[in-house]
């Protein structure tokens, strides 16, 4: 059967993206849940210590609440919120994290280059509450781990998609067993030659780094990318005896890195 070897990105995708009329989310490992509005993610990790937020969609109260929403529905404690962790430096991600710092305190987490290039090269330079609205706490870098209770974050710098990205490596677990877990930050090549060529190289290396962690987990911080909002339906309706979609194995996860390969040879040929 013919598939799709990319996702359909198209303006209403665009636009989609700031639209926050409607949430959904679900619990897709023991210790991982992923809220989503129509085109980006938010994922949050729990530990034995409290829970670690990564990525935070929009800047908008709407999603803030959404996100604590979908918290407390699995029966988690949005007290016990300590970390934010960012890929990259758009206000798709950046988000909503103004009010976890203002309400949970908690530490936030991006690198350097992408700090400053968020408040350099704002994604809505006409709007100003898209613009910077919080600092840094930790500046990380390729290499570093982010540690809370009995998790690890892995970090590898992936720039591209931003010139900062990065993109993270983490175990996740169900029913006891242990799964590695890839969340590639910055999801669609840049539009100049340039961009695309290092975009590549990153993906290079991100890919022999989760071969070494033996990753089998791909994960997307944007739902076009790997039909997000079926999955996650799935996994809200998934009972007990059916697989979790969510597992693609060391060779699924290749495949799934061949998006965006694809993805990067339009643009290149787009610029022929």
């Amino acid at each position: 059967m013919k598939r799709l070897n990319k996702p359909i990105v198209t303006k209403e995708t665009i636009r989609n993206m700031e639209d926050m009329s409607w949430f959904i989310h679900a619990r897709i490992f023991d210790d991982l849940l992923i809220v989503a509005q129509k085109e980006t993610n938010c994922f949050v990790l729990k530990t034995t210590e409290g829970l670690i937020v990564i990525d935070a969609i929009w800047p908008s109260q709407k999603a803030f609440d959404a996100i604590i929403d979908g918290i407390k529905d699995v029966g988690w404690n949005p007290e016990t919120i300590k970390k934010l962790v960012l890929t990259h430096g758009h206000v798709d991600h950046t988000g909503c994290g103004k009010w976890f710092i203002e309400k949970y305190h908690v530490d936030t987490y991006l690198s350097e280059t992408d700090d400053k290039f968020w408040e350099q090269c704002p994604t809505k330079p006409d709007r100003p509450e898209t613009w910077k609205d919080y600092d840094i706490t930790v500046h990380i870098k390729d290499g570093d781990s982010i540690t809370l209770g009995d998790k690890t974050i892995y970090v590898y710098n992936t720039p591209g998609h931003t010139p900062g990205g990065l993109s993270y490596i983490f175990p996740v677990t169900e029913n006891n067993k242990v799964y590695m877990a890839a969340l590639w930050g910055g999801t669609t090549p840049p539009r100049t030659g340039r961009g695309v060529v290092q975009y590549l190289k990153s993906l290079d290396y991100f890919m022999e780094k989760a071969a070494d962690k033996k990753v089998d987990v791909a994960l997307s911080n944007h739902t076009s990318v790997d039909n997000g909002l079926e999955r996650i339906r799935y996994s809200k309706a998934r009972m007990s005896y059916m697989p979790n979609i969510y597992v693609v194995g060391q060779e699924g996860f290749r495949k799934y890195c061949q998006v965006f390969r694809t993805m990067s040879y339009d643009v290149l040929e787009e610029l022929l």
